[in-house]
């Protein structure tokens, strides 16, 4: 694979994630709502807002694969439960479809 999209990578998984799939693409291209630790070798990091349809359809450009972590897993209110995770993981889709990218692995919780 070239390159993969981890969203939420700022988050434990995410973390975890990122430390893990070195080597399984050329490229790993982290992004979360909150800054980051800087990118590493073969690492792109790109802070993003999810709820934000056209920074996530660039986000998605140049894409093959996305893990798809982000989204707010804790209780919060309703209206930011919606942006970050029903519309945030909606722009992603979208993001993804119009980029033609084939893979994506959604991981959830509650």
């Amino acid at each position: 694979m070239k390159r993969l999209l981890i969203t939420g990578a700022g988050g434990n998984l995410g973390k975890i994630c990122r430390e893990g799939l070195k080597g399984y693409a050329d490229v790993i291209r982290l992004s979360d709502i909150s800054p980051m630790d800087p990118a590493g070798p073969n690492e792109e990091v790109v802070q993003c807002d999810l709820s934000d349809r056209a920074a996530v359809i660039e986000l998605t450009k140049d894409v093959d694969g996305i893990i798809h972590l982000g989204g707010i897993s804790i209780e919060a209110a309703f209206d930011d439960l919606l942006q970050a995770n029903l519309a945030g993981t909606y722009n992603l889709y979208e993001g993804a479809r119009q980029n033609g990218v084939k893979r994506i692995m959604f991981a959830s919780s509650n």
